[in-house]
């Protein structure tokens, strides 16, 4: 066997949302941009990793992807879009993983979320040597998620992890966070700040905040009440019309025709699949409408563009306790509506006041430095 070996495995849980990949990506772009020498790969199933990345120099190993169906707020594990069902895939993806853990024998792995990755598929790889350093990264509101919170994450973590790093800012989410994580893992809670995928890419655009214009939507996933929401977004648009700039919806799902259908008669709107155009994008919006999951919030804290935010009626009600934690820094540049209970005429008022608002980098109150600083902590526990 070769005696090269990697220096840092980001591993990433994916299946629904982008929030975890975007986390992993910004940790590897930053760790590439301070570490250059360091060999570093992101492994994840997430079909737009590459598009996340955009023109930075992370590499990324694509795993066969998950793939979820939310029915009453609760997220259900469907057949991939390999065709192999949830099970089949938590099997053969456990096999893959050992497999690369064995072969390029990462000095350290930085997991996303919980300990026993996505269908328990790390734990095979979890067994296999004591020459990997094992770290685990949460966001801030971990919310109810049970694998989170299982007799089988602590233990795993108690066995196998030697640190667990938090993507909170505790001036403004408190420390109850902190105090359960502690808790839960026995374990000291370090504190990194929220990770910013676009705190690592807006450098890479020109825009100087000036002469923005025009609204920036962005839909990760598709949820049980999603299009029905679009629908009425649809039709507040038309209310709001082309004179405070274009429309440009970012959509994480494959399938666009029938959404590209619903807005052919608007013009001043364009309907895209979601890539590393959005950044852009969002660099030069006067607004944006976001679904309200952590990626998303920070992506409208590193911009300071006032928003309106779209709440899923999720059962693990993480963002819904998110966002009522950042009411204060967040203020009344973000307005706030239900995906499933909102209607036309509120989103048309909503829309019509955001647009009459200026950006402002309100985002100078939370600590948007987490990528950055937890590269610094897995470089120095490489002890460079």
């Amino acid at each position: 066997m070769s005696e090269a070996r990697l220096d840092i495995l980001l591993y990433s849980h994916d299946g629904r949302g982008l929030g975890h990949v975007s986390r992993s990506a910004a940790i590897g772009m930053a760790i590439r941009r301070l570490y250059p020498d360091l060999k570093v790969c992101l492994m994840t199933g997430c079909r737009q990793t590459g598009e996340l990345i955009g023109e930075v120099p992370l590499d990324w190993l694509k795993l066969p992807a998950y793939d979820t169906e939310v029915i009453e707020g609760k997220s259900t594990g469907v057949d991939g879009p390999s065709g192999f069902t949830d099970d089949e895939l938590g099997i053969l993806r456990a096999e893959q993983i050992k497999q690369i853990i064995y072969q390029y024998r990462p000095r350290l792995v930085l997991v996303d979320h919980t300990p026993q990755g996505k269908h328990r598929e790390l734990v095979p790889a979890l067994h296999l040597s004591n020459q990997t350093k094992w770290f685990l990264g949460v966001r801030g509101v971990v919310g109810g998620v049970a694998q989170a919170g299982s007799t089988l994450a602590k233990e795993l973590f108690q066995q196998f992890y030697s640190r667990l790093l938090w993507y909170g800012d505790r001036l403004v989410l408190g420390t109850e966070h902190i105090k359960d994580l502690n808790e839960r893992f026995n374990t000291r809670v370090e504190e990194c700040g929220y990770v910013s995928r676009l705190t690592e890419l807006l450098p890479l655009y020109s825009s100087s905040g000036t002469g923005r214009s025009g609204c920036t939507v962005s839909i990760p996933w598709l949820g049980e009440h999603t299009r029905l929401f679009i629908e009425k977004f649809v039709e507040a648009m038309m209310l709001v019309g082309p004179d405070s700039g274009r429309f440009r919806i970012f959509v994480g799902s494959q399938d666009l025709s029938t959404l590209r259908q619903m807005i052919k008669d608007l013009d001043f709107c364009t309907l895209e699949p979601f890539s590393e155009k959005y950044v852009q994008a969002l660099s030069c919006s006067r607004s944006a409408v976001i679904f309200g999951g952590y990626n998303s919030l920070v992506d409208i804290m590193s911009t300071g563009i006032p928003a309106l935010v779209v709440l899923r009626d999720m059962r693990d009600r993480e963002q819904q306790d998110h966002l009522q934690a950042l009411a204060e820094p967040l203020g009344k540049r973000i307005a706030v509506v239900d995906e499933k209970d909102c209607s036309v005429e509120q989103l048309y008022r909503l829309l019509d006041n955001l647009m009459n608002l200026s950006p402002d980098p309100f985002a100078a109150q939370v600590n948007l430095g987490g990528a950055e600083q937890t590269a610094r902590v897995l470089a120095q526990s490489l002890e460079l």
